[in-house]
C-alpha cells in the first residue's frame, strides 16, 4: 500500500464486488430483507471514505496528488452514483404499485 495506493482501492473495489454477490447468494439482498435500504449506502460510499483516510493518515505515499485527485473523483462518482441508484429505485417502487 504504501508503494502505490491505487492497487488497494482496486482490490477494496473486488472485495466490495464480491462481497456484494456473495450476499446475494444468501439472500440477503433481498425485497423483504430489513437490510435492504441500509445496504446502498454502504456499498456507495465504504471505498471512497476509507480512500479519504488513506489520504488523510498517510503522508508518505509517493502519489500524493495524483491520489488526492482520485479520492475526489471516487467522493464525486460515489454521490452520484447514490443520486441515480437512489432514483431509480424509487422510480421502480412506483412501478410495481
Amino acid at each position: 500500500m504504501r508503494n502505490n495506493p491505487f492497487i488497494t482501492i482496486i482490490l477494496l473495489f473486488c472485495i466490495e464486488i464480491a462481497l456484494y454477490n456473495y450476499m446475494d447468494y444468501i439472500n440477503l439482498i433481498s425485497a423483504s430483507s430489513a437490510y435492504r435500504g441500509s445496504l446502498m449506502p454502504l456499498f456507495c460510499f465504504t471505498v471512497p471514505v476509507i480512500s479519504v483516510l488513506i489520504l488523510i493518515f498517510f503522508n508518505d505515499i509517493p502519489y500524493k496528488k495524483e491520489f488526492k485527485y482520485f479520492s475526489i473523483f471516487l467522493v464525486i462518482a460515489s454521490i452520484m452514483a447514490f443520486a441515480v441508484f437512489s432514483y431509480f429505485g424509487a422510480l421502480a417502487k412506483a412501478y410495481q404499485h
